[in-house]
C-alpha cells in the first residue's frame, strides 16, 4: 500500500474516530489491562530556546500491534512543528527507531523499512492535546511486550510554570492481533483500555525572553515572569491606570518588574533578549497591574481593549465582543468604566493635573490643540503614535 495513502488512513482514524475506539470495536470486545504508558525523566529550561526528547515508554505484559493516546502538555511546553510529506506543519513525534526498538523492520539496501506508521496531531481535539495512533497496516506484531514507543520533540516557552508540572495521559487504548467475534463474525483486533495517568516534567526557575516592537507601530505590550532591573535605551514601559472616561493614563517605569503587565513604546521599534530568575511561589495564569492585564496562559477575551493598528495609528481599540486570543506575554486593557467608548486615548501622566487630552474617546476635538516636541519646539504637522506636549502635559498623538 503506498505509504501516502496509509498515512491518510492513519490520519482518519487520529482525527476522525473517536478516541476510545479508534484501532478496535469498541462497543463488543473492550478490556481493562493494567498495563500502561509512562514518560522520560525531563528537565526544561524555559525559554531557552533549546529541543527537548520527551519519551513515551510502553509497560507491558503481552504483545501489543497498535496503540493511541492523548497527552495533555502543560501550557508553554509544545511539541517542535515540523513540514510533512504533504507540505502541512504537524508536531515532531517520531516512532521510537533506535537501539531495542520495538517495532518490526526489513533491511532493504542497508535501510531500515519500519511496518508501523504514525500520525500526531496537535489542538485537534483540545488544546495543548497531542493525539497519536500507531498501526500496521499488515497487521504486524511488536517485538517486545515493553518499550519506547515514540519521542516528542518539544520547546519550553519563557512562560512555561516553574518547577513541577503535570502531564496527563489519557483515553490510552492498546490492540493485540487476537481473535474475536463480533456479530457471528471472527476479526483480529482486541482492543484493552489502559488507566489514565498523571506524569511529569521539571522545569526550571529560570526564563528567557524576548521583546519585540515594530518600528511601524512603535507600540506593544508584554508581561515577563522575572524581573528586568533597567530597560535599555530606545525601550519605554508604561503601566496603565484610568481616572476618567475613555482615557488611559500612562505610568512611566524605569524598570519591568516580574508578573507586572506594561505597555511599550520604542520610536524607532525595538527587540531585545532578557533572562531572569523566576520565583515559583509568585506565578499566577493572570496577571494584573491596576487596569492593564497579561497573559502568562494565553487567554481568549471578548471584552476589554487591545493595542491595534487599523490604519490610523496605534490605538487601545474596544473588543466590542470580537474574540481575540490573547498569547502567552501579551496584554489587555480593562478600564473601570468606558462608556462606550470605540478606542481609549493613551495619556502620559507624568503628575501635571489636568486632562490634557486632544482628542475624546470618539475621535471628536476638544477643542484646536497645539503640538510641542518634548523638547519645547510647536510642531505644525504632528504624527500619529508620536508624543507631544499638549496644554502642559504628555499625550499620543492618535491620528
Amino acid at each position: 500500500m503506498d505509504l501516502r495513502l496509509r498515512r491518510r488512513i492513519l490520519l482518519f482514524l487520529t482525527l476522525v474516530c473517536s478516541a476510545a475506539g479508534a484501532l478496535a470495536d469498541n462497543t463488543y470486545h473492550q478490556k481493562e489491562t493494567d498495563d500502561y504508558v509512562t514518560l522520560g525523566d525531563l528537565t526544561v529550561e524555559p525559554g531557552s530556546g533549546e529541543e527537548y526528547e520527551l519519551t513515551v515508554n510502553l509497560n507491558g505484559t503481552q504483545i501489543y500491534t497498535a496503540f493511541e493516546m492523548d497527552i495533555e502538555l502543560p501550557s508553554g511546553l509544545e511539541p517542535v512543528m515540523e513540514e510533512d510529506d504533504d507540505g502541512k506543519m504537524s508536531p515532531k513525534v517520531w516512532l521510537w527507531m533506535g537501539e531495542n526498538t520495538i517495532f518490526p523492520y526489513t533491511v532493504r539496501s542497508g535501510n531500515k523499512i519500519f511496518s508501523h506508521d504514525l500520525v500526531v496531531s496537535y489542538g485537534a481535539v483540545g488544546k495543548n492535546i497531542l493525539r497519536m495512533a500507531c498501526l500496521s497496516v499488515k497487521g504486524k506484531d511488536f517485538t517486545a511486550t515493553s518499550g519506547t514507543l515514540v519521542t516528542i520533540y518539544c520547546k519550553a516557552s519563557p512562560y512555561l510554570k516553574p518547577g513541577v508540572d503535570d502531564v496527563h495521559i489519557t483515553e490510552c487504548h492498546l490492540t493485540t492481533n487476537e481473535k474475536v467475534i463480533i456479530d457471528g463474525k471472527e476479526m483480529r483486533g482486541q482492543q484493552y483500555n489502559c488507566k489514565d495517568r498523571t506524569e511529569t516534567i521539571t522545569a526550571k526557575a529560570h526564563s528567557t525572553a524576548t521583546i519585540n516592537v515594530s518600528a511601524k507601530n512603535q507600540w506593544g505590550s508584554c508581561v515577563v515572569p522575572f524581573d528586568i532591573p533597567m530597560l535599555p535605551s530606545g525601550l519605554e514601559a508604561y503601566t496603565v491606570t484610568d481616572r476618567q472616561s475613555g482615557i488611559a493614563y500612562l505610568k512611566q517605569q524605569t524598570s519591568i518588574l516580574a508578573y507586572t503587565p506594561v505597555l511599550l513604546y520604542a520610536e524607532n521599534g525595538f527587540s531585545g533578549t532578557f533572562s531572569g530568575d523566576v520565583d515559583e511561589s509568585k506565578y499566577k495564569e493572570v496577571a494584573q497591574q491596576d487596569i492593564i492585564y497579561g497573559a502568562i496562559v494565553p487567554q481568549t477575551k471578548n471584552d476589554g481593549f487591545v493595542l491595534q493598528n487599523l490604519g490610523e495609528g496605534v490605538k487601545l481599540y474596544a473588543m466590542s465582543g470580537k474574540t481575540f486570543e490573547i498569547p502567552a506575554g501579551k496584554c489587555w486593557v480593562m478600564p473601570t468604566f468606558s462608556n462606550g467608548a470605540k478606542y481609549m486615548e493613551m495619556v502620559i501622566d507624568d503628575g501635571t493635573t489636568g486632562i490634557g487630552s486632544a482628542e475624546c474617546s470618539n475621535g471628536a476635538a476638544q477643542h484646536e490643540p497645539v503640538y510641542y516636541s518634548l523638547d519645547g519646539k510647536r510642531v505644525e504637522n504632528p504624527l500619529p503614535g508620536k508624543i507631544y506636549i499638549v496644554d502642559g502635559q504628555k499625550v499620543l498623538k492618535l491620528k
